[in-house]
């Protein structure tokens, strides 16, 4: 199979705790990487160290944003397909090998998603959710780089509502989604969770709904 490099992306704000890990989740894929892409999105920690001890690229930028991240790293990658994870989220080993095949045998696909669940540490060890879901998020996405700078790149001033903006962009533009059946993501829960501050930018999410539900609505004639 000639699929041309992946890269990975990995925007990480104050992320020392569990970038190692996500990592290792990456290298532990059964399809390699070609790169894998840090963007420290104004780290206070030892993000960028650590992420350096571990043999990276870093791209350090002022704080804007997981979006704005996202975006910067995909402008440096070399890759042709990308490939996003939250710094504090994890991989299944078959995730870029299953959507690899995809992409190699559905071409005229856009963006292929796979399953995800949360799961969460606490005194007695990690649990997680029993029924995985189709998680159309970043991080359980594959998409062609040139596809993303052209026509998929985050908003960062929707944020943290940015990932509900992208995917209803995605939907009114009417890009080719697939989703694969596979349990492809493992969505970590912590306290310091972007979308667990204040609200989540839910407030922002309904906003955004309602205005693609309005522009989408049937007229009537």
């Amino acid at each position: 199979m000639t699929m041309g490099g992946i890269s990975v992306v990995i925007p990480a704000h104050n992320a020392a705790r569990f970038l190692a890990e996500a990592v290792a989740s990456v290298r532990a894929q059964t399809w390699p990487a070609a790169e894998i892409i840090v963007v420290d999105d104004g780290s206070t920690d030892e993000t960028a160290p650590i992420a350096g001890q571990l043999g990276l690229q870093v791209v350090i930028q002022k704080q804007a944003g997981a979006g704005a991240a996202r975006n910067r790293g995909a402008e440096v990658a070399t890759g042709k397909w990308l490939a996003f994870l939250d710094a504090d989220d994890l991989w299944a080993p078959e995730k870029l090998a299953g959507q690899s095949a995809w992409m190699n045998d559905q071409p005229g696909t856009d963006v292929v998603f796979g399953h995800g669940v949360n799961f969460w540490l606490d005194h007695s060890g990690r649990h997680q959710e029993e029924v995985s879901r189709p998680a159309f998020l970043p991080g359980a996405a594959l998409l062609r780089r040139e596809f993303f700078l052209r026509r998929a790149r985050f908003r960062p001033d929707v944020a943290p509502s940015e990932v509900v903006e992208w995917y209803l962009r995605l939907r009114a533009e009417h890009a080719s989604l697939a989703v694969l059946p596979q349990l492809l993501l493992f969505r970590r829960l912590h306290e310091a969770n972007t979308r667990q501050q204040g609200d989540g930018g839910r407030e922002v999410d309904l906003r955004l709904l309602r205005e693609w539900i309005d522009r989408n609505r049937p007229r009537k004639p």
